[in-house]
């Protein structure tokens, strides 16, 4: 067989191919790992004894890689997980320690989840921030201290926030605004304290935000109402004041609404009751004042209609007796006065629902009209 220019060009690619096959992560990586697994102690568990080999893209537990060049694109450490590792010890995770500034040397990392460890510390590692490929970030369920980063926003592609139940302080970065693809915000269950940024409405794709068990103050943004796809709003356990926005009623997509335990005062925008989506909405514990809109009607659907402990004032709206499905409703503790109506959902509801009113009297309570 003769050989040509041509075929011997195309032999020199195919082997200049397959001299660049790479075959585990590279050295950069692997220290990485290595220096972000020696800041941490597992004592139950043995995760870490798989981290063992120079190559940290095979089985090393948690750990996954681009099969193509091999590097670190998921950290995935859960403390409470199905996995056998947890279910042949028959307990979950705990893990000590603080999280290692070198993960930030793993700059194609995708997602980073160290989650419900318990007894992780410390802060978290500011330069994580310029991990550019950074999707899921979820730190839920540790000790971790200190704030946010303030450049959190950089993190363009992130899609996933999770840092509940730990013990962040500080406010929320003014940044935050800037995740444009954020669907999932957890903040819930720390110490975050200050307003809720004026322009959070501009994480347009978000459909979770959970902000409830902080210390926030200030009113609730009127901006929020442009989040178009929010499904579920929770801003609940705060010290948040103000009224509620009027536009928030509007919402298309808004299904559940936590804004108990809080200061809020004003009336109840009539746009919340009428809003057909909505199935969940709790108020209780706040200053809310004025009477109940009555607007009630046959696209009325609460599994959950709570008012309880407000200033609430006047007769219980009669049109409630329209309405499609309420399971569980607590209009307690207000200033409630008049005959409670008849019939469903009166009928199934307890008399705890509308104790320590001024005057409510009828069925299921003991005073007669």
């Amino acid at each position: 067989m003769k050989f040509t220019g041509v075929h011997v060009a195309v032999a020199v690619l195919i082997a200049a191919a397959t001299s660049t096959v790479v075959t585990s992560c590279p050295p950069s990586d692997r220290a990485a790992l290595l220096s972000f697994k020696s800041a941490l102690t597992e004592p139950y568990l043995g995760i870490f004894n798989t981290w063992t080999g120079s190559d940290c893209c095979t089985n090393w537990y948690g750990v996954s890689c681009d099969p193509t060049d091999k590097r670190v694109n998921d950290i995935i450490l859960r403390g409470e997980s199905e996995d056998k590792i947890f279910t042949q010890t028959g307990r979950s995770g705990y893990m000590t320690g603080s999280l290692s500034p070198s993960l930030c040397q793993l700059d194609r990392l995708t997602s980073l989840i160290v989650a419900d460890w318990k007894g992780i510390s410390g802060e978290i590692p500011a330069c994580i921030t310029a991990l550019p490929h950074l999707r899921i970030l979820d730190l839920i369920g540790n000790q971790l201290t200190g704030k946010l980063p303030s450049d959190i926003g950089k993190l363009e592609k992130l899609t996933v926030l999770n840092v509940a139940d730990n013990k962040l302080s500080g406010e929320i970065p003014a940044s935050i605004v800037n995740l444009k693809s954020l669907m999932h915000l957890d903040l819930s269950n720390n110490k975050i304290s200050g307003e809720i940024p004026a322009d959070l409405g501009k994480l347009s794709m978000m459909s979770r935000a959970l902000l409830n068990r902080n210390q926030l103050t200030g009113a609730i943004p009127a901006s929020i109402s442009e989040i178009y796809r929010l499904a579920d709003l929770d801003l609940s356990t705060n010290m948040i004041s103000g009224t509620i926005p009027e536009q928030i009623g509007s919402m298309p997509v808004l299904s559940t609404l936590n804004l108990d335990s809080n200061r809020i005062s004003g009336e109840i925008p009539a746009s919340l009751l009428r809003n057909s989506g909505l199935n969940l909405l709790n108020l209780s514990r706040n200053a809310l004042e004025g009477h109940l809109p009555d607007v009630f009607t046959p696209m009325t659907y609460f599994s959950v209609l709570d008012l309880s402990n407000n200033r609430l004032k006047g007769a219980i709206p009669k049109s409630l007796s329209a309405a499609k499905y309420i399971g569980h409703l607590d209009l307690s503790n207000n200033h409630l006065c008049g005959k409670i109506p008849v019939g469903f959902p009166f009928d199934h509801l307890e008399a705890s629902s509308f104790s320590n009113n001024d005057c409510l009297c009828g069925l299921p309570l003991m005073e007669v009209c």
